[in-house]
């Protein structure tokens, strides 16, 4: 099953989804499916990918280990991250009435398909 699929069938089966991209830690999008389009997940990918990498720092210097995933709730979205390895990432974005332990869920189901494509 190839990025792309496996980006595609998350986003169908969360109805609320926005968008869905496989991330690097610098930020740069590999793969990504946009289901509204108003959303820029490049964008958004490149600002939080900052934001994990400094409570990734932060989580380390106190002996807390790697941040494993990391839930954003804002008036307009929900932003799901999700480590895959140490060098990339799933974000997911939701409406924000939408279901977080649903998207979760369908990442969590989906990890070791995306660990064994990178």
């Amino acid at each position: 099953m190839t990025f792309s699929e496996i980006l595609q069938r998350i986003a169908d089966e969360e109805k609320d989804a926005m968008g869905i991209a496989i991330v690097g830690m610098d930020g740069i999008v590999v793969e990504e499916r946009v289901v509204e389009r108003n959303i820029d997940l490049a964008s958004i990918s490149a600002e939080y990918s900052s934001v994990l990498k400094d409570i990734d720092r932060v989580s380390d210097s106190l002996k807390f280990g790697a941040v494993k995933e990391l839930v954003v709730i804002t008036d307009k979205a929900i932003i799901l991250m999700k480590g895959i390895n140490k060098d990339y990432f799933i974000i997911f974005a939701i409406r924000p009435d939408g279901n977080i332990g649903k998207g979760r869920f369908l990442i969590r189901r989906e990890l070791p398909r995306l660990e064994k494509e990178l």
